[in-house]
């Protein structure tokens, strides 16, 4: 999905979030439509008329966090201009979408965490000059690894909302597996052979089902991945004429019929 609209990460407009987000918030908060309760006139004239059942608004949440805001702004186009985080430490980080990159001072990706764990309302939009600085400041790194890394640690062990476990899932491309975290290496050597449910994947790779969601969410906000429907019993393909003869022929002269 693409689109032009600026992302304005605002939280006081989404309402708050008891445990998982859910696919529909984030689409209502991503193009700012937000449910307003509904106000209901009711005043029964007489006292037989029972009172009308209260209306629950469904709940509308955004991003749980900067990392998630980030993968699924830059994932739909509308994070478009320059914009940071601000860490603990005062630790500055800038994503710069006109020149495809991001800044910062280490190019180790776990120091990241603690700035794109904070929330959503964290991102500040900065302008020209301080852009000049930053791209001054630290050198150049794809926004595609960044992206990966938002996607990784955004929801930990919880399939990404446009993901399911009843779909197949495999790489695009053989990707470079970062340093930081050795284990990925197996899954995506699985991931490259054929698309596979998570569950799969995680039997074939023997990494944990957590460690295994979390890879599949960064390869998807990076654009790396691949999906393809687990077919229905009676969506699958009819033996040919020739494999139903083949079938006949193997069984037992008793069993033919």
């Amino acid at each position: 999905m693409q689109g032009n609209q600026d992302m304005t990460f605002d939280m006081d407009q989404a309402t708050p979030s008891l445990s998982r987000t859910t696919a529909a918030g984030l689409e209502a908060w991503l193009s700012g439509a937000h449910a307003d309760p509904v106000q209901l006139d009711i005043d029964p004239p007489v006292a037989e008329i029972p009172e009308a059942e209260p209306v629950v608004e469904p709940e509308v949440v955004g991003p749980v966090n900067a990392a998630e805001a980030l993968a699924w702004s830059l994932a739909q186009g509308t994070f478009s201009s320059t914009r940071k985080l601000v860490g603990p430490d005062g630790a500055e980080l800038v994503v710069d979408p006109a020149k495809n990159a991001y800044h910062f001072e280490s190019t180790s990706l776990k120091p990241l965490a603690a700035l794109l764990e904070q929330p959503a309302s964290a991102w500040q939009p900065i302008y020209s000059e301080a852009t000049n600085i930053a791209r001054a400041t630290h050198p150049a790194q794809p926004l595609e690894r960044l992206r990966w890394f938002a996607g990784l640690i955004a929801t930990p062990g919880i399939l990404n909302r446009k993901l399911s476990r009843s779909e197949r899932y495999k790489l695009s491309r053989w990707p470079e597996t970062e340093r930081e975290y050795p284990k990925h290496f197996r899954i995506a050597k699985e991931m490259v052979k054929e698309a596979a449910t998570v569950d799969a994947i995680v039997a074939a790779s023997g990494v944990a089902y957590e460690e295994v969601v979390d890879y599949i969410n960064a390869s998807y906000a990076a654009g790396r991945l691949e999906t393809a429907a687990v077919a229905k019993p009676e969506e699958q393909e009819a033996p040919s004429r020739r494999e139903r003869l083949i079938a006949v022929l193997n069984k037992p002269l008793f069993a033919r019929s």
